[in-house]
């Protein structure tokens, strides 16, 4: 527990909640955090949620240089889909599940979601994944980079190298943030913080978190 509160207080000296996740050019940031807890809160019948398989996945169309290549070379191959200064470049869900083994991601949204950007990120120096945060999602409601987005930019998902150990396996901690909530939890080889911004109902944000299967197993429904 302590490994993860270190880690999200870290991230939350950096600013705003939401700025560059999803962007083409902007780095993702957080703002700040009054309280911590890690209880799960009792079920709500209505938590406007729906299954992923329902919503487009904005990048889906890019990888096909990629699509034959071993994670090694396709991790290059997006770096160098990007301009090699901005550590976020756009990659598909079967890219960042190739280089990203066993990564996870909810298989269900809010309700008013349509979208999903996704982006690889790199340590601009050694051209490698960012341990950090390795990889990005937002979650739009409208087509993305169309609308502002404080408006339909409604939840980011950014998934980090499990580099720490002490934690509980799947324990999820909740950080209260002035844009929304932060959920913040360990499995396997990852890290994951998922941002929910207010008026997504806190019931809904812990249900998304609890409810992430294999990315691959997404791509592969989806062929």
């Amino acid at each position: 527990m302590a490994a993860l509160a270190a880690l999200a207080l870290v991230v939350s000296a950096c600013g705003d909640a939401l700025g560059g996740v999803g962007d083409l050019s902007e780095r993702v940031v957080h703002g700040d955090r009054s309280t911590t807890t890690s209880t799960t809160p009792s079920g709500s019948t209505d938590l406007r949620l729906k299954g992923v398989t329902d919503v487009a996945w904005h990048n889906d169309g890019l990888d096909a240089l990629t699509a034959s290549l071993g994670r090694d070379d396709t991790i290059i191959a997006v770096w160098l889909r990007g301009d090699q200064v901005d550590p976020f470049v756009q990659a598909t869900r079967r890219e960042i599940a190739h280089s990203l083994p066993g990564v996870q991601f909810p298989q269900l949204v809010p309700a008013a979601i349509t979208h999903v950007t996704s982006q690889m990120v790199y340590d601009t120096v050694t051209a490698s994944l960012d341990p950090s945060t390795a990889a990005a999602f937002g979650l739009w409601a409208g087509e993305p980079y169309t609308v502002p987005r404080a408006e339909a930019q409604l939840a980011v998902l950014r998934v980090g190298l499990n580099t720490f150990t002490g934690d509980s396996e799947d324990e999820i901690f909740s950080f209260q943030m002035a844009e929304g909530q932060e959920l913040t939890w360990a499995h396997g080889d990852y890290v994951y913080q998922l941002f929910c911004r207010r008026g997504i109902l806190e019931q809904a944000c812990f249900a998304m978190a609890e409810s992430t299967i294999p990315l691959d197993l997404l791509v592969r429904i989806s062929q």
